[in-house]
């Protein structure tokens, strides 16, 4: 495994780990073993490497499982420098889309769209993830700006409705703009977000949504998170520094009980952070904050240089990526 860039699991327990300098997907099994601690501790081995060169992978940077994993085979969705690769639980290449040029993100929604930013040629491509064909592409025409960012709002529902199923974030002249699209005017959205979009920042390198109208995100070179927030029309923002515990934040998700989780790559540790709402005096309005609920996984949990973080789609297992892929832990959550 060389420069590990991006982390999913199935259904079954699996994870999957893909490597952009080995040109290759890692499958991760877990096992038991009692440990010196007197307790029996959860380890996790490479179940074997389903995925590499023969199979077209060249330089994986992103990768996601489908929403149906019943229906649909549990097939899995990997971006390389030009392709995304449909492939299934045992690795066998079912179908290929080949792109223009490199993908950055990639996200599938409740409705089973699939959309892939490409920052390089300033275009979103949406995509029919069962098919592999390119349903439409929208390129950004402002110059200075690209879609970087894409993120699946949770639970909108199987059917397209009203609802906004994702949100892009648009970098315009370095300034990261964040917004909810919805499937009938994409490039109208993307324009709108760059002008009247929800303003985050610069540096911006990862962005949660929280909700459609607020945001969590990691800054580049710094050792706080930030959460933007709008209500009405003004936008506020509040900078949690805070945390002498936390150092080098590098990722963030969340859980279906609105509980965040952030990783210290510096701090080794995980932080579980919980939405505190309280009267403040000065705007005479309830303000939302986040605070530390608790710190549930370090050192003594094998935590070690956390670079990623996620949960799979049930919620109900917590993976996480160490010392840039040298070893992935998961967790059960009660």
């Amino acid at each position: 495994m060389d420069l590990p860039t991006d982390i999913c699991s199935d259904d079954n327990g699996h994870i999957y780990v893909s490597g952009q300098g080995s040109n290759n997907i890692h499958r991760l099994q877990g096992y038991f073993k009692y440990s010196d601690a007197y307790q029996t501790e959860q380890y996790y081995k490479v179940l074997d490497i389903p995925l590499d060169t023969q199979h077209g992978i060249k330089e994986p940077v992103a990768m996601c499982f489908n929403k149906d994993y019943i229906k649909l085979g549990i097939s899995c969705y990997v971006t390389d420098k030009k392709n995304l690769i449909l492939v299934d639980p045992l690795g066998n290449y079912l179908k290929k889309l080949n792109v223009d040029t490199e993908p950055y993100d990639v996200a599938i929604t409740s409705q089973n769209i699939g959309y892939i930013t490409q920052p390089n040629s300033r275009t979103v491509v949406q995509i029919d993830p069962d098919k592999m064909i390119v349903l439409f592409k929208v390129t950004c025409e402002e110059r200075n700006t690209t879609v970087s960012c894409v993120s699946a709002l949770p639970n909108t529902g199987r059917e397209a409705s009203s609802t906004n199923p994702c949100c892009f974030g648009v970098n315009k002249d370095g300034c990261m703009y964040a917004g909810a699209v919805n499937y009938e005017q994409i490039s109208s959205a993307i324009t709108s977000i760059s002008k009247n979009g929800h303003k985050i920042g610069s540096r911006v390198v990862k962005i949660h949504t929280v909700k459609e109208n607020s945001y969590l995100s990691c800054i580049g070179g710094q050792h706080y998170i930030k959460y933007n927030y709008y209500r009405s029309v003004y936008p506020e923002f509040r900078i949690i520094n805070n945390i002498s515990t936390l150092d080098s934040p590098t990722d963030i998700c969340s859980d279906d009980n609105g509980h965040i989780y952030v990783s210290g790559q510096g701090s080794n540790n995980i932080h579980r952070l919980v939405e505190d709402t309280k009267y403040s005096s000065i705007s005479r309005s309830m303000e939302t904050d986040w605070k530390v609920l608790d710190m549930p996984l370090d050192t003594h949990h094998g935590i070690k240089e956390p670079v990623a973080l996620c949960f799979n789609h049930d919620y109900s297992k917590l993976y996480i990526v160490n010392e840039w892929g040298k070893s992935v832990s998961v967790f059960d959550v009660l």
